[in-house]
């Protein structure tokens, strides 16, 4: 079983992937993962997916963009809003971390 520190990574990762594609109008906002998707793709339980999710919604890092079904797109600002003392922070704001989200997008 995946660390909670990989599992996050490993969502926003591919929220993230899909969001930089959705940028680059390389797909539709209809090819934004749900959390069904993630769960089928990473092998994950869906309640566990779901668990996950809404704590980088909370921190703002990922939006819901539809509502039947939730898509997920990522939020590139949120990173320069995330708390240092969050473990979210150290794992994706913290040069050293090996799941670090480099945020060229909006400097």
């Amino acid at each position: 079983m995946p660390s909670e520190t990989e599992l996050f990574s490993q969502l926003a990762g591919e929220i993230r992937i899909a969001t930089d594609n959705l940028n680059a109008g390389e797909c539709l906002e209809d090819d934004l993962p749900t959390a069904s998707d993630l769960a089928r793709r990473l092998n994950y339980r869906l309640e566990t997916v779901k668990k996950k999710l809404r704590i980088l919604k909370e921190e703002g890092l990922i939006q819901p963009v539809t509502v039947t079904p939730k898509r997920y797109r990522f939020n590139y600002w949120a990173l320069k809003s995330l708390d240092e003392e969050h473990v979210l922070y150290s794992l994706f704001c913290e040069p050293e971390s090996p799941y670090f989200i480099e945020n060229n997008h909006y400097k």
